[in-house]
């Protein structure tokens, strides 16, 4: 099966799942707007996106572009989430996901390596380019960032500039909670997704 047909067979996946699901009630649970109509007004990584909560198309806000295939699936299987998501402030690392220690080595090949590969000791570069999204500073590091991504869910960067004995180092950590409602797929390739968008 071709990666195009992969993400459709996800994204149909999750729409007929969804079709049972009162939005109404789901989204203040998930720290997401109430629908209005049949529309879901919202931020996705950055952008105003609105989901016609009818086909659960997503499109950006101020054109009818449609919304990245993988951007997608990630926030329709967010809305599938049965528990609330109240983040706690604890942050944890990927490999505390289920199944995250096994797949590790993939998940920093397409987050962190690419962030140091680009960057280096370049923070202004990197700050630069944080404004592609919403995101605070957090008092860690040389640079950190509590970087949003939809709803309740935020990943935070913390950046470290190299020296003589040390190369610059990253670390990509989550909030506690992320792991009642994220797979270590998904949270793997929301992390890609941001890491990449960075760049």
């Amino acid at each position: 099966m071709s990666k195009d047909a992969a993400y459709q067979t996800a994204i149909d996946r999750a729409t007929t799942a969804l079709r049972s699901v009162d939005l109404a009630l789901r989204c203040p649970a998930l720290g997401l707007p109430e629908p209005v109509g049949h529309t879901l007004a919202t931020r996705l990584f950055g952008m105003d996106i609105c989901l016609d909560t009818t086909t659960f198309s997503l499109s950006r806000a101020n054109d009818i572009r449609p919304v990245k295939a993988a951007d997608t699936i990630l926030f329709l299987h967010y809305l599938l989430a049965e528990v609330p998501l109240v983040p706690t402030g604890e942050l944890i690392a990927f490999q505390e996901f289920p199944g995250g220690q096994f797949y590790l080595p993939s998940f920093a090949a397409r987050t962190t390596a690419p962030l140091l590969q680009r960057f280096g000791n370049d923070l202004e570069g990197l700050r630069k380019n944080l404004s592609r999204f919403d995101w605070e500073p957090v008092p860690k590091g040389d640079l950190g960032a509590r970087i949003h991504a939809y709803g309740n869910l935020h990943l935070t960067l913390l950046y470290h500039r190299g020296d003589e004995e040390l190369p610059a180092a990253a670390t990509v950590l989550f909030d506690a909670a992320s792991k009642r409602i994220l797979s270590a797929e998904d949270a793997a390739v929301l992390a890609s997704r941001i890491c990449i968008g960075l760049l």
